[in-house]
């Protein structure tokens, strides 16, 4: 559960609000329906993408008065109070979520990523576990069990949760760069350049990924191979190609190259390293 940002809060971009429509749509619908509690949650998403938090929590307050039960009036407080730094609360909610709805694993996976804020790890991975035993296909379960075991340093476990994402979500080039990156620390560079080429594949036309397997096979001593991935990884973006010159001036210099290296070693020196 990613920290709100005013704004853009993930609602639908097809919205009334969204499309330049006045909030106050709202208003008339609640004065005609005052015991209806989804105009009050229509009115707090609103508010929060006007970064009018409080007044967005008095409305999520007043749904939950009208209906205890309603389910995206307490899963948007549970956003708003993270956000908010009003964890505790937030927890009381996710319990609350969690006793609602027992057969859905939403409240065990908010009130497993306000835990990790809160750096109580046990807790969150205790809460993944809950969120998977109701649904042993929960991306974000998953992924934020794959986050309790980076944040611990369980290397082991984290490339494991790491392919338990890549079966489920595959075209989600994120986790294959992630586990490339374990992979290269192993010196499993087979591995390594599997993932990556899945990244290169599912991000094509873009530079990065190719600098990243070119990185890798340059590790490697397959020189001629990261020659090929730096090359069009600059002739895909030359002007923010600084560590794809850098690398290729060094395989040139592994083949004796010297010439190759040098003008190579020269045009790194202006171009702007790639942020990677």
């Amino acid at each position: 559960m990613a920290a709100l940002v005013c704004g853009n809060f993930g609602f639908d971009s097809s919205s009334a609000f969204a499309r330049g429509e006045d909030i106050d749509r709202w208003t008339p619908k609640i004065k005609k329906e005052p015991g209806n509690a989804a105009n009050y949650v229509g009115r707090a998403k609103d508010l929060m993408l006007l970064c009018e938090d409080e007044r967005a929590l008095v409305d999520l307050n007043k749904a939950l008065q009208l209906d205890p039960k309603n389910r995206d009036a307490l899963y948007t407080r549970i956003l708003l109070l993270g956000d908010l730094g009003r964890k505790e609360e937030a927890l009381r909610d996710c319990t609350r979520m969690i006793q609602a709805f027992p057969k859905e694993s939403a409240g065990y996976e908010c009130r497993s990523i306000i835990y990790q804020s809160m750096q109580k790890l046990n807790e969150a991975l205790a809460d993944t576990d809950a969120a998977l035993k109701i649904d042993p296909r929960s991306i974000k379960a998953w992924q934020y069990r794959c986050s309790i075991f980076i944040n611990r340093g369980d290397s082991p476990n984290a490339v494991k949760c790491l392919g338990k994402l890549i079966e489920l979500s595959p075209e989600n080039p994120t986790n294959y760069h992630v586990r490339a990156n374990y992979f290269v620390k192993a010196k499993e560079y087979d591995k390594a350049i599997a993932d990556l080429s899945a990244g290169v594949r599912l991000r094509a036309g873009e530079f990065e990924p190719l600098i990243m397997r070119a990185d890798v096979y340059k590790e490697m001593k397959e020189y001629k191979k990261a020659i090929a991935d730096y090359s069009k990884a600059i002739d895909l973006n030359k002007f923010r190609a600084g560590h794809a010159y850098k690398g290729r001036a060094e395989c040139y210099k592994a083949l004796g190259d010297t010439a190759a290296a040098a003008r190579d070693l020269k045009q790194s020196q202006t171009g702007e390293t790639v942020y990677r």
